[in-house]
Protein backbone atom coordinates (compact mmCIF):
# COMPACT_ATOMS: atom_id res chain seq x y z
CA UNK A 1 0.00 0.00 0.00
CA UNK A 2 1.42 3.03 -0.97
CA UNK A 3 -0.16 6.17 0.98
CA UNK A 4 1.45 9.41 1.13
CA UNK A 5 1.59 10.76 4.74
CA UNK A 6 2.96 14.09 6.79
CA UNK A 7 1.74 15.58 9.71
CA UNK A 8 0.99 19.17 10.44
CA UNK A 9 1.71 20.03 13.87
CA UNK A 10 0.33 23.69 13.61
CA UNK A 11 -3.48 21.86 13.37
CA UNK A 12 -2.20 18.37 15.17
CA UNK A 13 -3.81 16.59 12.16
CA UNK A 14 -2.27 13.10 10.46
CA UNK A 15 -2.71 12.92 6.84
CA UNK A 16 -3.25 9.02 6.04
CA UNK A 17 -3.33 8.92 1.71
CA UNK A 18 -6.12 11.16 1.04
CA UNK A 19 -7.74 11.49 4.39
CA UNK A 20 -6.59 13.39 7.65
CA UNK A 21 -7.68 12.21 10.61
CA UNK A 22 -6.96 13.66 13.71
CA UNK A 23 -5.24 12.34 16.90
CA UNK A 24 -8.32 11.95 18.91
CA UNK A 25 -8.88 8.32 19.03
CA UNK A 26 -12.63 6.70 17.75
CA UNK A 27 -14.33 5.47 21.07
CA UNK A 28 -14.70 1.50 21.14
CA UNK A 29 -18.24 1.71 21.88
CA UNK A 30 -18.52 3.80 18.53
CA UNK A 31 -16.81 1.27 16.67
CA UNK A 32 -18.85 -1.53 18.08
CA UNK A 33 -22.19 0.65 17.28
CA UNK A 34 -21.01 1.12 13.79
CA UNK A 35 -20.47 -3.08 13.74
CA UNK A 36 -24.33 -3.49 15.11
CA UNK A 37 -25.84 -1.27 12.49
CA UNK A 38 -24.06 -2.22 9.39
CA UNK A 39 -24.93 -5.44 10.36
CA UNK A 40 -22.75 -7.82 8.19
CA UNK A 41 -25.06 -11.28 8.68
CA UNK A 42 -27.10 -9.21 5.98
CA UNK A 43 -24.43 -9.83 3.70
CA UNK A 44 -22.78 -13.02 4.67
CA UNK A 45 -23.98 -15.62 2.54
CA UNK A 46 -21.78 -18.36 4.40
CA UNK A 47 -23.34 -20.10 7.46
CA UNK A 48 -20.30 -19.35 9.79
CA UNK A 49 -19.81 -15.31 11.04
CA UNK A 50 -17.31 -12.91 9.87
CA UNK A 51 -14.97 -11.82 12.64
CA UNK A 52 -13.33 -8.62 13.61
CA UNK A 53 -10.08 -7.61 14.73
CA UNK A 54 -9.84 -4.28 16.07
CA UNK A 55 -5.80 -2.44 16.72
CA UNK A 56 -6.62 0.67 19.03
CA UNK A 57 -3.94 2.57 21.22
CA UNK A 58 -1.17 0.66 21.95
CA UNK A 59 -2.15 -2.12 20.11
CA UNK A 60 -1.75 -0.56 16.90
CA UNK A 61 2.17 -1.87 17.21
CA UNK A 62 0.88 -4.82 17.14
CA UNK A 63 -0.76 -4.17 13.33
CA UNK A 64 2.28 -2.04 12.17
CA UNK A 65 4.48 -5.34 12.92
CA UNK A 66 2.53 -7.74 10.87
CA UNK A 67 2.73 -5.47 8.02
CA UNK A 68 5.97 -4.25 7.77
CA UNK A 69 7.29 -8.53 8.59
CA UNK A 70 4.84 -9.11 5.74
CA UNK A 71 6.59 -6.88 3.24
CA UNK A 72 9.28 -8.30 1.17
CA UNK A 73 13.14 -7.31 2.28
CA UNK A 74 14.06 -4.59 0.40
CA UNK A 75 10.55 -2.79 0.83
CA UNK A 76 10.39 -3.38 5.18
CA UNK A 77 13.96 -1.82 5.20
CA UNK A 78 12.53 1.58 3.11
CA UNK A 79 9.64 1.76 4.17
CA UNK A 80 9.91 0.74 8.19
CA UNK A 81 9.50 4.10 9.07
CA UNK A 82 6.88 5.15 6.92
CA UNK A 83 4.67 2.25 7.90
CA UNK A 84 5.58 2.49 11.69
CA UNK A 85 4.06 6.15 11.28
CA UNK A 86 1.36 5.06 9.43
CA UNK A 87 -0.25 2.38 11.28
CA UNK A 88 0.98 3.95 14.86
CA UNK A 89 0.44 7.52 14.44
CA UNK A 90 -1.59 8.74 11.72
CA UNK A 91 -4.32 6.55 11.47
CA UNK A 92 -6.38 6.06 15.41
CA UNK A 93 -7.70 2.42 14.62
CA UNK A 94 -7.36 -0.80 12.20
CA UNK A 95 -10.44 -2.67 12.07
CA UNK A 96 -9.41 -6.12 10.62
CA UNK A 97 -12.22 -8.24 8.91
CA UNK A 98 -11.91 -11.75 8.73
CA UNK A 99 -13.88 -14.40 7.05
CA UNK A 100 -13.89 -18.29 7.37
CA UNK A 101 -13.09 -20.34 5.07
CA UNK A 102 -10.37 -20.96 2.27
CA UNK A 103 -13.08 -20.08 -0.78
CA UNK A 104 -12.21 -15.76 -1.39
CA UNK A 105 -15.34 -15.98 -3.67
CA UNK A 106 -17.94 -16.61 -1.08
CA UNK A 107 -16.99 -13.28 0.67
CA UNK A 108 -15.15 -10.67 -1.33
CA UNK A 109 -17.88 -9.14 -3.07
CA UNK A 110 -20.19 -9.03 0.51
CA UNK A 111 -17.21 -7.57 1.79
CA UNK A 112 -17.07 -4.79 -0.88
CA UNK A 113 -21.05 -4.15 -0.48
CA UNK A 114 -20.91 -4.61 3.46
CA UNK A 115 -18.05 -2.21 3.46
CA UNK A 116 -19.57 0.89 1.49
CA UNK A 117 -22.62 0.57 3.79
CA UNK A 118 -20.48 0.78 7.26
CA UNK A 119 -18.34 3.71 5.39
CA UNK A 120 -21.88 5.60 5.03
CA UNK A 121 -22.86 5.05 8.38
CA UNK A 122 -19.32 6.42 9.88
CA UNK A 123 -19.71 8.99 7.82
CA UNK A 124 -23.15 9.79 9.61
CA UNK A 125 -21.60 9.55 13.16
CA UNK A 126 -18.62 11.92 11.86
CA UNK A 127 -16.12 8.67 11.48
CA UNK A 128 -13.88 8.15 8.59
CA UNK A 129 -13.59 4.69 7.78
CA UNK A 130 -11.13 4.08 4.70
CA UNK A 131 -11.63 0.52 3.21
CA UNK A 132 -8.63 -0.86 1.97
CA UNK A 133 -7.73 -4.64 0.12
CA UNK A 134 -3.79 -5.53 -0.46
CA UNK A 135 -1.75 -8.48 -1.15
CA UNK A 136 0.04 -8.35 2.42
CA UNK A 137 -3.30 -9.19 4.15
CA UNK A 138 -2.76 -12.63 2.77
CA UNK A 139 0.24 -13.44 3.52
CA UNK A 140 1.68 -15.83 5.82
CA UNK A 141 3.87 -13.96 8.33
CA UNK A 142 1.17 -11.09 8.32
CA UNK A 143 -1.23 -14.23 8.93
CA UNK A 144 0.48 -15.66 11.47
CA UNK A 145 1.39 -12.46 13.46
CA UNK A 146 -2.48 -11.66 13.38
CA UNK A 147 -3.43 -15.36 14.88
CA UNK A 148 -5.15 -16.01 12.05
CA UNK A 149 -5.16 -19.93 10.53
CA UNK A 150 -5.29 -21.26 7.45
CA UNK A 151 -8.85 -21.69 7.24
CA UNK A 152 -9.27 -17.97 7.78
CA UNK A 153 -9.11 -14.99 5.10
CA UNK A 154 -8.53 -11.44 5.59
CA UNK A 155 -11.34 -9.64 3.82
CA UNK A 156 -10.14 -6.11 4.26
CA UNK A 157 -9.20 -3.57 6.54
CA UNK A 158 -10.97 -0.47 7.74
CA UNK A 159 -8.19 2.51 9.01
CA UNK A 160 -11.08 4.50 10.98
CA UNK A 161 -10.36 7.80 12.70
CA UNK A 162 -12.03 11.17 13.53
CA UNK A 163 -10.76 14.12 10.86
CA UNK A 164 -11.29 16.49 7.87
CA UNK A 165 -13.52 14.68 4.92
CA UNK A 166 -11.93 12.53 3.22
CA UNK A 167 -10.96 12.70 -0.33
CA UNK A 168 -12.61 10.47 -2.34
CA UNK A 169 -11.96 8.90 -5.65
CA UNK A 170 -13.49 10.39 -8.50
CA UNK A 171 -16.17 8.06 -9.83
CA UNK A 172 -18.18 7.99 -12.74
CA UNK A 173 -21.53 8.11 -11.96
CA UNK A 174 -24.56 6.32 -14.06
CA UNK A 175 -28.03 7.05 -14.76
CA UNK A 176 -30.03 6.77 -11.23
CA UNK A 177 -31.29 3.46 -10.40
CA UNK A 178 -34.84 4.87 -10.32
CA UNK A 179 -34.52 5.78 -14.00
CA UNK A 180 -33.53 1.87 -14.65
CA UNK A 181 -37.00 0.85 -13.27
CA UNK A 182 -39.86 -0.12 -15.23
CA UNK A 183 -43.48 0.32 -13.91
CA UNK A 184 -46.01 -2.21 -14.55
CA UNK A 185 -49.29 -0.42 -12.86
CA UNK A 186 -51.89 -1.65 -15.52
CA UNK A 187 -52.49 -4.07 -17.99
CA UNK A 188 -51.00 -3.97 -21.36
Amino acid sequence: MMTLFRQDTGNGKRRAGTCEFSSMPVPQAVIRKLLDEADPSLYVMSPAPWRFMLFSGEGRQLYMEAVRQSYPPHLADSHGSWAAYQYTEAIPAHLVVVAPGNSPEDHVLPAKAWSKRFCILAAEQGVHAVWKMNDYQQHPVFMNLMGLTSSERVLGVFHIGYGEQCGLPSVATGRPASELMTVYDHLV
